[in-house]
């Protein structure tokens, strides 16, 4: 298999950005609350990472693609000269300028777009960054998108993504409404990123780890995000009728005071490659 065989397998439907900046707008405060709360470990496993790698030094200019509120775009700019963090979601980059007013971190900006339609060219960013960073984004969904980390760069690249992920409930309720098991969805972006490099004349360093966490949402929101997540993952072309109604019915069955809870386990790749 040569490099137009991961070019063609991976591509990003660009209709469905506007679905997608819903979801994240959806989940802007969840994620903003969870990056409070969380005892910062795996932040930390991150940035020691790449500390190890002198990437994060004084002088270093940092992208940080899928920023969200800025858990890691925060981190970076105490130790970096100037960050960088971009998002899709208007939601997320509220949540992430406040926290940077919030902890008086004066080297970041934010920018609203989707980097996927982003042209490096027109914002001067070609071999701009010491590091572009992108950790559990979706926008990193294509060769194009990949390889345009490459060209942002002119020192090292930073990708997250899963490789297993297991959902039960969710994995649940998607038999129920559409009485099948979900497609696997995990995996793809790792195992295609890793070849694009490759085939591109890069060595990406490949390290996994294992992750177990928790959702608990009320039902009502609970059910806005099973509805968009199961309508992206069923692709036929028929749609089930009175979906939200089922899926309604199914997460009502199983909320306990009102909360829909949700247990995952995965295994994440961290890819790490050299400009």
């Amino acid at each position: 298999m040569n490099i137009d065989y991961f070019t063609e397998a991976w591509k990003k439907d660009l209709s469905e950005l506007a679905a997608t900046q819903e979801f994240w707008n959806m989940r802007a405060d969840e994620f903003n609350q969870h990056g409070r709360s969380e005892d910062g470990n795996r932040s930390q496993q991150v940035i020691e990472f790449l500390a190890d790698r002198n990437v994060l030094t004084a002088n270093a200019e940092i992208l940080d693609i899928g920023c969200g509120p800025g858990r890691y775009t925060l981190e970076f700019a105490k130790r970096a000269k100037q960050v960088t963090g971009l998002d899709i979601s208007p939601n997320m980059l509220k949540h992430a300028t406040e926290n940077a007013r919030q902890q008086a971190v004066a080297n970041v900006r934010f920018e609203l777009s989707p980097w996927e339609t982003l042209t490096l060219k027109e914002h001067g960013w070609e071999t701009k960054y010491d590091l572009v960073f992108a950790s559990m984004c979706p926008g990193i969904s294509s060769s194009d998108s990949l390889l345009k980390m490459c060209r942002a760069s002119k020192g090292a690249c930073f990708l997250s993504s899963f490789v297993e992920r297991e959902d039960e409930l969710r994995d649940r309720l998607y038999q129920a409404v559409y009485g099948q098991e979900p497609a696997n969805r995990w995996g793809k972006t790792i195992y295609y990123a890793f070849n694009l490099l490759w085939l591109s004349g890069y060595y990406p360093e490949v390290t996994y780890h294992d992750n177990e966490f928790e959702h608990a949402w009320p039902l009502t929101k609970a059910v806005g995000l099973y509805s968009h997540q199961l309508k992206h993952m069923h692709k036929a072309t028929q749609t089930v009728e009175g979906i939200d109604e089922k899926i309604t019915e199914y997460l009502d069955s199983l909320a306990v005071d009102g909360i829909v809870t949700e247990k995952v386990r995965s295994k994440t790749a961290w890819l790490y490659w050299r400009l």
